[in-house]
């Protein structure tokens, strides 16, 4: 997919705005793993908060390894590569932003637990489902599928609600006898299977 930012707005200057409604498109084209490349011919200069709207929400959500394989940036010029970098210096305090827990209700451990999770999950069911069903323990076709397609926003959302997200894999009988004597690698993975008797 090719995108030309002055084509989003009319201004020389794209505010933040035009940086949130550029994120949509690119969610949407990162997220059935095509390239996409912005063009910033005709932008002279750009504002953080468009920094912020733009990138870091993708960040956030398909980490910046995959980002660096799939986005790629056309016609910018030397000053607003220095704003994008002086954008990205600060990440902390964004993310900080981003994770920010707007239940008071929510445990804040459990929501913690529950983000690493989910985040991780849908990282592993993108990449490869056979191994995401070794790791996580799941063999059902449309729960990998559901968690590989989950937004950002979709995952704050599951992880703030009170609930574990999973579940231990291991049996009773496996917590039991774990003091009973040294356990091997394999003993430990027929225990989390559950077939340990």
């Amino acid at each position: 997919m090719y995108i030309v930012v002055n084509t989003i707005t009319e201004l020389n200057t794209p505010k933040s705005c035009h940086g949130k409604s550029l994120a949509r498109l690119a969610r949407e084209c990162l997220a059935n793993h095509q390239t996409l490349t912005l063009d910033f011919e005709g932008i002279k200069t750009i504002p953080e908060s468009f920094c912020h709207e733009l990138f870091l929400p993708l960040v956030a959500e398909f980490g910046a390894d995959y980002l660096k394989t799939r986005l790629m940036v056309a016609n910018m010029t030397s000053h607003i590569d220095d704003l994008m970098k002086a954008a990205f210096g600060n990440l902390d305090a964004y993310f900080e932003k981003r994770t920010n827990i707007h239940d008071e209700n929510c445990d804040e451990d459990i929501y913690s637990m529950n983000l690493a999770w989910l985040t991780k999950s849908r990282e592993i069911t993108r990449e490869n489902p056979i191994l995401a069903g070794l790791i996580l323990g799941i063999d059902d076709e449309d729960m990998l599928s559901a968690l590989s397609q989950l937004s950002f926003d979709d995952i704050q959302y599951l992880a703030q609600t009170n609930w574990l997200c999973f579940s231990p894999r291991f049996s009773t009988h496996f917590i039991q006898t774990m003091e009973s004597h040294q356990r091997q690698p394999v003993e430990i993975m027929l225990g989390f299977s559950g077939s340990s008797n």
